[in-house]
Order: structure tokens, then sequence, then C-alpha cells
């Protein structure tokens, strides 16, 4: 008797050991009898919602199962017992008692029951399960839209071969994704872009860069040329390393960067070489100048200008006005009306332009102001020849009355006068006076004749050097007696001219003449003959006299204007008029304790028709 009380103690102790286990279980455990819940572990308990066995023990099991699940479920436990295979799952749902949902997978195996058939049901959750392959599900597919939706080409190569493509990058090269992942980067670009790539990576790593930035051309599918700018980085795909990139095709940018630099290198050609001088500064500072700008200011190289301010080439009487100018013109688009001021040259000489200025918009990023430069010489001087021609067809025109009504007073006043000195020979003296004025009257009146109607006959093609070698024959006594030495210098060339002989010998006559007496304490007179390549000889004929003023050199070759204390000036002017006449060109120039420069430009050997002056 006592070891039946001992047996059935220890059956209890095995039986709870046994319970706790089961309820200890982290699945879900329930015992079915005839469709109703008879025993359920703890685990199942939670799974439904339930705190206590006793409120589902003899429940019907279809109160806990979906609707959508009610009708196989039966059927489903039969198969799962039937194949007696406790490792085969059925997926269903449950509800639990607050209605939520909740996904398991369900193992049945038939058991006993206090004596009776009864299903011992197994019940794993795995509704967390779910809702992590979901999320994930939907992380990859999130992941899957973004790279082949993004507006860029994305790639995956391994071991030089392509693992993964997003469709924008095979459309960029032209394939198809299954045949771009069938290439290797081999068939995309040239050996040495990939070369240049790896070694690029392969520094980077070293030096600790998880970044790599891509800049490649590509061959595309057609043959044809792109180029590629993106970045990279060392990834892990599939347990190995491999290089994950992004490119855009900026083959376009490319192109219009050429296009940029081109079209750029054909402006600065056109600026460099346009037939005006060009200047470029930015707020008074020079940037640019092209080769005739450097002529105009007397420059060699633009680095003896590109820097400075455009003021220090100014004369500072147009400071002002430049200085309006340059506010005025950066707030226009429209060029300013070509204005007159005068330029300070490297060689400290004035010289006379006119300026047009006009506002660039964008170079090299800022605002700058182009200013186009003429140079006014040679108009100065056709102006200042017309006026001297004006003057000379005017006085011409005056002379030729006036010195005809003069001739018959003065006839009778030196008739007169010699009657008068004969008759009175106690006061020759005033006499004397009177002749000598009367003389003069009539040399002025001469040379108005000449001026008025020079008579020059028809022209040849002549030697010049004799022509000059006669006059300076005839005015050497006068330079000994004066103490001058003349200096004669001709080149090798020894040219001629078409030229009336006579005229030349009058203007070379005069001007020497001039020469010589410039200098009455003595000096030295120079006469240079040059052929120059522009076809023209050139005479030049330097004094060492006290020179001329500057306000006064100006109006030299007027009626009357002279340095000579009984000089009437229009010596200088006839012979301007014979050189104009030859097709030439007759300057002056001076400085002050340094003599008097002549220079003179005559046509080589011009074949004209030859005609009658008269």
């Amino acid at each position: 008797m006592r070891m039946e009380i001992v047996g059935a103690g220890q059956w209890r102790e095995s039986e709870e050991r046994y319970q706790h286990l089961v309820h200890m279980l982290p699945d879900g455990l329930i015992v079915l009898s005839e469709g109703h819940i008879v025993f359920a572990n703890f685990a199942f308990l939670s799974m439904i919602g339930v705190n206590k066995q006793e409120e589902i023990i003899a429940q019907p099991i279809h109160k806990f199962v979906h609707s959508d699940y009610l009708e196989q479920f039966s059927t489903n436990i039969r198969y799962l017992i039937r194949e007696a295979n406790p490792s085969n799952f059925i997926y269903f749902k449950l509800i639990r008692l607050d209605q939520e949902t909740v996904e398991v997978e369900l193992r049945a195996v038939a058991v006993k029951f206090d004596g009776k058939p009864a299903v011992q049901l197994i019940i794993h959750d795995i509704s967390n399960q779910k809702r992590m392959e979901a999320s994930l599900n939907e992380k990859d597919y999130l992941y899957k839209s973004l790279m082949e939706s993004v507006v860029a080409g994305v790639f995956v190569v391994q071991n030089y071969n392509i693992v993964y493509t997003n469709p924008y990058l095979a459309e960029m090269f032209g394939y198809k994704e299954e045949e771009l992942l069938s290439l290797s980067p081999i068939d995309l670009m040239a050996e040495e872009e990939i070369i240049k790539i790896r070694n690029e990576v392969m520094n980077g790593r070293v030096i600790g860069r998880d970044q790599f930035p891509l800049k490649f051309k590509g061959v595309k599918k057609n043959g044809c040329i792109i180029y590629l700018e993106g970045n990279s980085s060392i990834i892990m795909f599939n347990g190995l390393p491999s290089l994950l990139g992004t490119v855009q095709d900026v083959t376009f940018k490319q192109e219009k960067e050429k296009t940029l630099r081109d079209s750029a290198k054909l402006y600065q050609k056109m600026i460099k070489f346009v037939p005006e001088p060009i200047m470029l500064s930015d707020q008074g500072i020079i940037l640019y100048v092209n080769k005739l700008a450097m002529q105009v200011f007397g420059i060699a190289e633009d680095i003896q200008i590109i820097g400075r301010s455009v003021f220090e080439f100014i004369h500072p009487n147009d400071h002002d006005s430049l200085m309006e100018t340059m506010e005025s013109i950066m707030s226009s688009d429209e060029p300013t009306p070509f204005q007159e001021r005068v330029i300070i040259r490297s060689d400290g000489q004035y010289l006379d332009v006119e300026l047009s200025c006009i506002r660039i918009n964008n170079y090299l990023g800022k605002d700058v102001m182009l200013t186009v430069i003429r140079d006014l010489t040679d108009r100065k001087q056709s102006e200042e020849l017309l006026i001297r021609s004006e003057k000379l067809s005017a006085i011409g025109q005056l002379a030729a009355g006036v010195a005809h009504e003069i001739r018959n007073p003065l006839t009778a006043l030196k008739g007169f006068t010699q009657l008068l000195s004969a008759k009175y020979p106690e006061q020759p003296h005033y006499f004397t006076i009177m002749a000598n004025e009367i003389d003069r009257i009539s040399l002025i009146v001469n040379e108005f004749m000449t001026l008025a109607k020079p008579h020059f006959s028809k022209f040849h093609n002549e030697p010049l050097e004799p022509i000059l070698q006669s006059v300076i024959s005839i005015l050497e006594t006068q330079a000994i007696l004066l103490n001058v030495e003349l200096k004669v210098c001709y080149d090798h060339t020894r040219p001629s001219v078409y030229c009336n002989v006579d005229q030349l010998k009058q203007v070379f006559l005069n001007i020497i003449k001039n020469a010589l007496e410039a200098m009455p304490q003595g000096g030295e007179v120079v006469l240079t003959v040059t052929t120059m390549e522009d076809g023209y000889v050139h005479i030049r004929i330097k004094d060492g006299g006290p020179g001329i003023p500057e306000e006064l050199i100006k109006r030299i070759g007027e009626p009357f204007v002279t340095t000579k204390e009984k000089g009437t000036g229009l010596g200088i002017m006839i012979s301007t008029r014979i050189i104009e006449a030859h097709k030439g060109t007759l300057q002056l120039s001076s400085v002050i304790n340094e003599g008097t420069v002549v220079e003179i430009k005559l046509p080589i050997q011009e074949q004209q028709q030859e005609e009658s002056l008269g």
C-alpha cells in the first residue's frame, strides 16, 4: 500500500514537471478533442490575448480561426495527421480576442487525452517574421525602384565584370540591360581609361579615401564617344568587394565647353588682329591691348601696360571727362560716340586720338569696358593740309588781283623816286631808303605772282642727287661765309623722282638757305636722302639753330609768319605748294636750342601723264 502511494506521488510529480515544460514552450500548444480546446499552454494564451486557461477550455477552435481559413482548417488537420510527418507546417491565421489577426504556422499530431482520441497542435507565431519579410520586400522594392528610376547611370563592377546596371545606364550606352550585363567594362571604354580609374581607386584606398570621382570617355554600342562624369565607392556585394558607381552623360556639356573655348579663342584672335586698336579695362585697370593698341601707346610688349591705370596714358586735361564716360558706360549697353582725347605715349610724346567705349558683360566673370582707339595724326595732318591748301588758294586768288594793281603804282613810284633823287642830290639818304622799300614791295609782289601762278613746265623722271648737288654748289659760298658746314648723306639707291627740276631746285634752295641763315654764328646743316619701303624718298634737312617755338611752328607756312626780321613767310608757303604739286609732303619739327628739321617726301619715279601746270 505504501508503495502505491509512493508511485502515485511520483507520477503526479512527473506530470507537474512535464506540464511546466509544456507551459514554458515558446510556441503555442493546444489539444483538441472533438473540435474543442481541452488544453492550452501559456504561449497560446498569450498568442490569442487570453490571461487564464479557463477562458478558452471547452471553447471550439473555430472561434479562434480566421474566417478565410475555416473551410480548409479541418481538412488541413486531417491531412497533417494522415501524413504522420510532424515536420510539415500549414499556414493560417488566428483571431485574437481583440479581433487582431495573428499569422501562424501549424503542425498537428494525433494523441490520446483522458483516454480519448485527440489532436495536438503546435502553433508557431510568424507575425513578426512576416512583417519583417514584408518590410524587407518593401525595402527591396523601394531600393530597386530608386535604382531603376534614378536619372543617372548606376553600375556595380566585380572582377572586371558588370554585375548590376540600371536601365538608365543601359540606355545611355545604347544597350538592353541583359546585353550590358554580359559585357566587360573594357567593352565600354578604352583600356587606358580603365587603367586610369583603377589607379585612382588604388591610390585613394592607400590614403584612406572611400569616394572616388569618375571622369572618362565611354564607347556606345554604335561606336560613338560619350563623356561621363560621376562618383564611385568600394562596397561588399555578394560577399566580394565591388565598385559601385553613378555617372552622368556630360557629352553636351563637353561639346558646349569645347565650343565656348573655340569661340573664345576665335574672339581672342579677332580682337588681337582686328584692324583697330583695342583695349579692355576693369575700373580703369588695363586688362588687354592688341598689337595695334601697343603701337598707339608706343610699347613693344603688352606686359609694359597690362595692370596699369589707363589714366597714366591719358592727358590730365582729359581725366575728368574720361571718368564720366567710364561711369556712364557701365550702366548702359550702348557704345559712346567717338570723343577726342590726347594720349601720352611711352616716350612722352602726345598723340591726338578719338575713343569709343562699350561695356562687355561677363568677361572672365566681370563687366569690363572695351575701348576702340583711332589715331587722329593722319586726319589732323590732312585737315591742316586742307586748311593750308584753302589758304593758298585764297591767297593765290587775292594775289592775282592785288599784285596786278600794285605793280602799276610801284612803277610810277620807282620812276619818280629816281627823278627826285637826281633833282635833290644833297639828300641821297632818304631816296635810297625809298628805293630799297620800293624794291622790297616789288619782291613781295613777285612772290605773290609766283604763288598765284607758279608757271610749272612739264614733269620728267629725273635723278634726285644732281638736283640737290646743284643747289648745294650754289649755297656753298654762303655756307663758308657763315662758318656753316654742309653735310650730305645719300643711301645706295640713288633714286629718281617724277618732277619739275626748276621748281624742286627752288624748294631746296629756299629750305637750305633758311637753315644756313638760322645759324649766323656757324654750325652744321645735315642733309640726308633715304629711300623707304613705302615707295617714297625722304629728304631730311636739319640745322643746329635756336629752333622755333611750338606755338609758332604750327603757323609756319602762313603768309607773313616768319622768324626772319625781314622775311615774308611766303617762301615756305610756295615750297609747300610745289611739293604738294609733286604728290609729296613737307613737314617741319623743331626743338628749342637744338634746331629745326624739315622733312620732304617725294614719290619715286611716279609715272604720270605729262601735263603742263600753267
